[in-house]
């Protein structure tokens, strides 16, 4: 089951219950401090929280602070926010919302309760003191298919401890009838694997990468959003996986040369061992030059090219989502255009999915190409503009047809570059 739609609701700039339709590839547009940066971290929170039940909204490369800094200021001042994914399968939509507010004894938002909403029903986790560990079913309506469930620590809701807490009383056979335990499992007949839910990861990236170094030591390899993880990554598949490797050098300088921006790459060992210190040569024009001696854009495009063209092991049976922040910075327009290229071609395979933060119009247009040339099918693509109105902003989603045109534009989407426009053509604004 994929993502289809995020919510946000009371969060800092967005009132009410504000909709983001999510598709494989999904550009986020909009003025400086309207919330893109807000929407991509809270998406990577709630599935943080989705896949192991933990809350933390200052993760790398997000900083939104503790509670007061995150519900929207309004008056009366908030004292609650919500967030939500909608999930589509084959039978039935799955909706997922975690109510966040502020315990009297932390400043860092708490989760009130979750809700897991079916087509014919819901399941409602609330926490209560009484219970001591793992959860029990408080009430229901069993002709309305209404579970309200007392967990001990609410933090730690997922569907996995649903599905565990279902399947350990099956396993005790238990006597008697227990009416949440038979609509979840009829529920996971229905819809396939609802533990396929929280089978997902999110990878971010920063809007500005790591600097490029001449000479780099092999350190302790992590996922950085900034990426200077990339760099012991290259030299670990280059020295331990001959075929790996050359498959990705292929793939990176098929890029590198549509794009504009280099020809080849390499990996210098100086040492001979695997522990040595090593460089990461870029051929550009005429022989291989250090990475730090070529254009910027080439070290800012690396670390996402490698996460893209590179997934982890894990990607072959997870939804991995790529949150990436303004990708273009430092690149050409051809470059942009083509990293948009590379995004509907992955997007388009089924495996990856694309939320992007942008304000380059060369990927939007080329994503719409994309469209035309039947790279990627229209409903697959996702353009949300975030509109400023007073102290909110509204959400606006944008769909294409199948020659690329953007339908349910908003009037004022393009007022700016209208007027420009007209002031560039000599026309009285």
């Amino acid at each position: 089951m994929n993502i289809t739609q995020f919510t946000m609701e009371e969060v800092r700039c967005f009132a009410e219950r504000q909709q983001f339709k999510i598709r494989p590839l999904t550009f986020l547009v909009g003025e400086n401090s309207t919330g893109k940066t807000t929407a991509l971290a809270c998406f990577q929170v709630l599935a943080n929280c989705l896949k192991n039940g933990e809350v933390d909204f200052n993760s790398d490369p997000y900083s939104m602070g503790i509670f007061r800094d995150i519900v929207r200021n309004s008056r009366p001042k908030g004292n609650a926010f919500k967030l939500g994914f909608t999930f589509t399968g084959d039978q039935e939509d799955v909706e997922y919302t975690v109510e966040c507010v502020q315990k009297k004894d932390r400043f860092e938002p708490a989760i009130e309760s979750v809700t897991i909403k079916f087509t014919d029903g819901e399941i409602v986790f609330k926490t209560e003191d009484r219970v001591e560990r793992g959860m029990r079913l408080a009430s229901f309506d069993e002709d309305r298919n209404q579970y309200y469930v007392d967990v001990a620590l609410l933090d730690q809701v997922s569907l996995s401890l649903l599905l565990n807490y279902c399947t350990n009383i099956i396993e005790r056979r238990y006597e008697g009838e227990n009416p949440l335990v038979e609509y979840v499992l009829k529920k996971y007949k229905d819809i396939g694997r609802m533990g396929d839910l929280h089978n997902i990861s999110v990878f971010s990236t920063s809007p500005v990468r790591s600097r490029p170094e001449r000479t780099y030591d092999l350190t302790r390899e992590f996922n950085d959003p900034e990426g200077s993880d990339v760099p012991m990554q290259l030299m670990r598949i280059a020295s331990t996986k001959k075929d790996e490797w050359e498959a990705l050098k292929q793939a990176l300088v098929e890029f590198g040369k549509s794009s504009g921006l280099f020809q080849n790459i390499e990996i210098q060992n100086l040492g001979g061992s695997l522990g040595a210190p090593f460089q990461i040569k870029i051929k550009v024009r005429g022989p291989n030059s250090n990475i730090i001696d070529v254009g910027y854009g080439v070290s800012q495009i690396l670390p996402i090219l490698i996460h893209i063209l590179s997934p982890p092991p894990l990607a072959q049976w997870q939804n991995t989502y790529f949150l990436l922040q303004q990708p273009e910075v430092h690149l050409h327009p051809t470059a942009q255009a083509q990293l948009s290229s590379l995004l509907a071609s992955s997007a388009s395979q089924g495996d990856q999915s694309f939320i992007v933060e942008t304000h380059s119009d060369y990927m939007i247009d080329r994503a719409r190409i994309e469209i035309r040339k039947g790279t990627i099918s229209p409903e697959d693509v996702s353009l949300i503009y975030l509109e400023p109105k007073g102290r909110v902003v509204n959400v606006h989603n944008i769909s294409f047809d199948k020659i690329g045109n953007m339908t349910g534009v908003p009037t004022h989407y393009r007022k700016f570059f209208l007027k420009e426009y007209r002031q560039l053509m000599g026309f009285e604004d």
